[in-house]
């Protein structure tokens, strides 16, 4: 594959930054994991996210996402999966006796990062929006078309995880001052399970079409 195009490369660099700093379900998920988990939780949560991305770019790559999206029972099986995960950690953290743990223990962080993987690869709405922004920027005279939407689809993920990964460093170090309280952890607890149910209702709610 031979370089892309400077112009075209720079103009797509841009365009992901301010699509990455835009809030919008990931960032609200991570925010939520961090509140319930602490940072650690919140950093895993964003890698996930990155990964479930990366994993869209590759089946954008591929082709997959453009079969998914000219199957209209696909995408409502994914959606839906999508929802139901996500109310069910809503349910898990409305039911959890202390809320929120500090989930410093290797299995919180890999059950974060799970949680942001599955919600991203969950979300048919990810992978429309790759199909759709993606391919514009890569061109054949350039090489492997397949190719050159997996490169920008990395890059697009990894900005996405380094912002992201900011947004829980931040809101862990206010966190980490609160959590003392009693009422506070109760509010946490409250606006972790309001953005997962959120979240989850727009999905089973939403229409691709």
């Amino acid at each position: 594959m031979r370089v892309i195009e400077p112009a075209a490369f720079a103009l797509f660099l841009g365009g992901a930054l301010l699509l990455n700093i835009t809030p919008g379900p990931d960032m609200a998920f991570t925010l939520a994991s961090t509140a319930r988990g602490g940072t650690r939780a919140g950093l895993a949560a964003a890698l996930g996210v990155g990964a479930g991305s990366l994993g869209w770019a590759a089946a954008t790559a591929a082709g997959l996402a453009a079969f998914l999206a000219a199957s209209e029972h696909a995408l409502t099986v994914i959606r839906l999966a999508g929802g139901a995960y996500l109310l069910y950690l809503a349910v898990r953290v409305l039911t959890e006796k202390d809320a929120p743990p500090i989930t410093d223990g290797r299995s919180g962080v890999v059950a974060s990062f799970r949680a942001g993987m599955l919600t991203n690869l969950f979300n048919p709405k990810v992978g429309l929006f790759y199909l759709a922004f993606l391919p514009g920027f890569a061109r054949a005279e350039a090489g492997d078309v397949a190719l050159q939407i997996l490169f920008l689809g990395a890059i697009f993920s990894f900005t996405g995880t380094c912002v992201l990964m900011i947004v829980a460093s931040a809101a862990g170090a206010v966190r980490g001052r609160l959590v003392q309280s009693g009422r506070v952890r109760g509010m946490l607890k409250a606006f972790t399970a309001s953005v997962f149910g959120g979240l989850g209702f727009y999905l089973l709610l939403s229409h691709e079409r």
